[in-house]
C-alpha cells in the first residue's frame, strides 16, 4: 500500500511541484511569497514580482519567481547554476530504499535465504552511501576546502561502497551468508565453552 502511494504519477507531479515553490521562495527581495489562502496578498506580490508566473493550485494561489535574477550587480540564472540530474526520482529511490530496509533485514535474518541477504547487502550498502555522499556533499564543499578535497573524498566513498558490497557478495556466495555470519557474531559469549578435561 505504501509503494503505491509512492510509486503513483500524482505523488511525482507533487513532489516536482514542491521543488519548483522550494527553489523560488528564497532568491529576490522584490519576490515576496504570499501567505497561502490570501488572494490580496497574493495580488499585490504578483504586481512586485516583475517577470513571474502564479501558480494556482486549488484555492492556493503561489507566485514562481523569475530564472534570472540581479544580486550586487552580477546576473544569476537560476535554472543554469542547480546541479543537473533527477533529484526527484532519487529522492523517490531513496525513500523507497529507506522504507523496504524494516521490512527486509528482519526478513533475512528469519530465512538465511542468499536472495534476502544479497537483496539486504545492497539496501543497506546503497543507504549507507546516499547517506555519507550527502554527508561530503554538505561539510566537504569546494568553496569550504578547495576543489580537490571533494573530489578525493567522493571517489574514497564510491570505492569503499564498491568494495564493501563486493565483501559482503563474497560472503554470501562462498561463506556462511550474512544473516548467518551476524547470527553467529550475535552469539559469541554466549555458548558455554565445551569442558576439556586433561587426563
Amino acid at each position: 500500500m505504501i509503494f503505491k502511494k509512492l510509486l503513483s504519477p500524482n505523488i511525482l507531479h507533487k513532489v516536482r511541484q514542491l521543488e519548483s515553490l522550494s527553489k523560488t521562495t528564497v532568491f529576490a527581495n522584490s519576490c515576496k511569497v504570499p501567505q497561502l489562502g490570501r488572494t490580496s496578498t497574493t495580488l499585490s506580490s504578483t504586481r512586485q514580482c516583475l517577470n513571474s508566473s502564479v501558480i494556482n493550485n486549488g484555492n492556493n494561489h503561489f507566485i514562481k519567481c523569475p530564472t534570472t535574477i540581479t544580486l550586487g550587480g552580477t546576473q544569476i540564472n537560476r535554472k543554469a547554476s542547480a546541479a543537473t540530474g533527477d533529484h526527484v526520482r532519487l529522492w523517490v529511490l531513496e525513500k523507497i530504499a529507506s522504507a523496504a530496509l524494516p521490512i527486509v533485514i528482519p526478513a533475512a535474518l528469519m530465512t538465511e535465504n542468499a536472495i534476502l541477504d544479497g537483496l539486504m547487502s545492497v539496501l543497506v550498502v546503497i543507504h549507507t552511501h546516499w547517506g555519507l555522499e550527502a554527508v561530503i556533499t554538505d561539510y566537504a564543499r569546494p568553496s569550504v576546502v578547495g576543489p580537490v578535497l571533494p573530489k578525493v573524498l567522493h571517489l574514497s566513498l564510491l570505492i569503499l561502497s564498491a568494495a564493501t558490497l563486493c565483501g559482503l557478495f563474497l560472503l554470501i556466495n562462498n561463506g556462511p551468508g550474512v544473516s548467518r555470519a551476524i547470527k553467529d557474531a550475535w552469539a559469541i559469549g554466549k555458548k558455554p565453552p565445551p569442558n576439556i578435561s586433561m587426563e
